[in-house]
């Protein structure tokens, strides 16, 4: 799967629990297995039978439920609900499936509960037990699936995703016991061993499962375990799940001594991001295409021009690390990063702006996803703005968000007489340093006796990427990327760029470290004796986007976040006094 689809999680967890074969490398081809619903005869192998395997609509009573809870070290960390519906017509069935995780706060500076993370699914299957469709949906992603011949396909926003799946093959959502008690009722079990190969249906890699199944009491009904590869011990009591124990992560699931009622909360779709003109505007739109070098991919992108007589000073935008849209809306999960209230307070106020969809964004064509790519799109952007009617081409300066800046940066030091560079959130120090803190941060989160072993795979991790060999299946497509970042030298761009620098910086970014990549910025400037002007923002995050608590990956989720006027207006400022005529 891609790396977009590859990364999701469902409840957006890196917990290895049950039901989460993530990271896996995807096998060539599907272990031998009996199909989920036949009825085969295990006891003609000379095994003994632990359980015979049932039809769908032998398993469960209509609107039965099965309900689990997930203990970890002693402290319920979760439930996970699974109902039968019952059947459809076409001699297919459904079933409905809830998780709720609460999982432990480890930042002492942080007050009160933390949100629990919610999944609501669904799946059809058919009279054999094979996977028809189904969705896996959380308040930030939702994953639909649905069987075309031997492939499952995955969708989610505009992603679409192919995995073979071959008759027999399992299907399960993250921490949704249920659907694993559903792969060994539907199957027929003997003791001995046990393979088939194993689909998440929360967006991760499959894997191929295999188990050992020992018969602990055959008088019916029959009593088995089951010791799986991902770690697994499982007990089984008549074909239904009594206990699972993971030991590795001190983790056991459980059934409840008394019934847990089926959850009332539910989760609406995640909402579609759309773009309009902002109330009051008077800038108008004109759609363009950036001209580029044979084989380069198609991108395509808008021209904010000003009310009034040009030819107006202009601004190109560079937009951070992740591909976004023009309009700075990412995902699947869906966010608004709010780069179109960056152009378009910079419209409103006079500048021309040019804004472009990334390569396999909004209506530009997919391609090679790297840093030199990316700076070679800033060129094609910033040559695309120079000849344009309504620009000025003596007044221009270049806008950077994150990583950006240092595209920014670089066209500003490539003789193109640019009037200015602002820095938004942009690094000062190299990006291995970045890295180091991010990953810092991450480990301080996991158990202490955990800390050191992740320190070996942060250093292993890192040494692969400078590589670009034996990269883990998550990092393959944002290697290239993250490898040719890693030789920026943020010294040498400012030491060559032109025109003022303007380094903008909310106190509450987890991305980059106000203080530090604020300060570095301004050092290098002194040093090479470059014009330039700090301004911090103590209540704003990466986005510019007001934070009144502790900025977090899930924060951004949020719709309706605003970009700060304050801070708008402050750019505008900067960029208006740098390019008067």
């Amino acid at each position: 799967m891609s790396r977009r689809l590859a990364s999701i999680a469902v409840l957006g967890l890196a917990l290895p629990l049950l039901g989460a074969p993530a990271c896996l490398k995807i096998p060539a081809g599907d272990p031998e297995s009996a199909a989920p619903g036949e009825a085969q005869d295990p006891a003609a192998a000379g095994a003994r039978v632990a359980w015979p395997g049932k039809s769908p609509a032998q398993l469960y009573g209509v609107g039965e439920e099965r309900v689990f809870e997930l203990i970890q070290s002693g402290k319920k960390i979760g439930t996970s609900w699974g109902r039968y519906d019952g059947p459809l017509a076409g001699g297919l069935h459904r079933y409905s499936t809830r998780v709720e995780l609460t999982m432990p706060q480890r930042d002492p500076n942080v007050g009160g509960a933390p949100e629990p993370l919610r999944s609501v699914g669904e799946i059809v299957i058919d009279d054999r037990g094979e996977l028809v469709r189904g969705f896996e949906r959380s308040r930030a992603i939702e994953l639909r699936f649905e069987r075309s011949g031997d492939q499952l396909v995955f969708t989610s926003g505009r992603e679409r995703e192919e995995l073979q799946a071959k008759p027999g093959t399992a299907y399960m959502s993250f921490a949704t016991i249920f659907h694993e008690e559903l792969m060994f009722g539907l199957r027929a079990l003997k003791e001995g061993e046990l393979a088939w190969r194993l689909v998440s249906l929360s967006g991760s890699l499959p894997t191929d499962w295999t188990a050992r199944l020992t018969i602990t009491d055959p008088d019916p009904p029959i009593v088995a375990l089951i010791t799986t590869n991902l770690g697994e011990q499982i007990h089984l009591h008549g074909g239904r799940i009594e206990r699972v124990e993971v030991s590795a992560d001190d983790l056991q699931v459980i059934v409840p001594a008394r019934p847990i009622a089926w959850p009332t909360w539910t989760i609406e779709a995640p909402p579609t991001l759309t773009y309009s003109l902002p109330a009051g505007a008077t800038f108008t739109r004109r759609e363009l295409e950036l001209p580029g070098q044979p084989g380069e991919p198609r991108l395509v992108g808008e021209l904010l021009v000003p009310a009034g007589k040009g030819p107006f000073p202009a601004v190109l935008f560079l937009s951070s690390t992740g591909q976004q849209d023009r309009h700075g809306f990412v995902g699947p999960p869906p966010v608004d990063l709010g780069s179109h209230e960056i152009g378009d307070a910079l419209a409103q106020a006079g500048i021309a702006v040019l804004r472009y969809d990334e390569r396999g964004f909004g209506g530009s064509a997919d391609g090679p996803v790297s840093y030199i790519g990316q700076l070679e799109d800033a060129r094609r952007g910033l040559r695309t703005l120079l000849v344009q009617d309504e620009v000025d081409p003596d007044r221009i300066a270049v806008v950077g968000h994150g990583e950006g800046g240092w595209r920014a940066l670089q066209l500003a030091g490539e003789g193109r007489k640019l009037r200015a560079v602002a820095l938004l959130a942009s690094p000062g120090r190299p990006y291995e340093v970045l890295l180091r803190a991010q990953a810092a941060l991450a480990i301080e989160a996991v158990p202490p006796e955990l800390r050191a072993e992740a320190r070996k795979t942060q250093d292993k991790t890192l040494a692969a990427l400078r590589s670009g060999k034996d990269l883990p299946p998550e990092l393959r497509s944002t290697g290239t990327w993250i490898r040719e970042a890693l030789e920026v030298d943020v010294d040498a761009l400012i030491a060559k760029s032109e025109g003022a620098l303007w380094i903008a910086q909310g106190e509450k970014d987890f991305e980059v470290d106000a203080d530090k990549d604020s300060a570095a910025l301004a050092r290098i400037a002194r040093k090479h004796k470059k014009p330039h002007s700090v301004q911090l923002y103590p209540e704003l995050d990466h986005l510019f986007k007001r934070e009144p608590g502790v900025s977090s990956p899930a924060r951004y989720l949020n719709a309706g976040r605003p970009v700060d006027r304050k801070f708008l207006a402050d750019l505008a400022s900067f960029l208006l006094a740098q390019l008067k005529p």
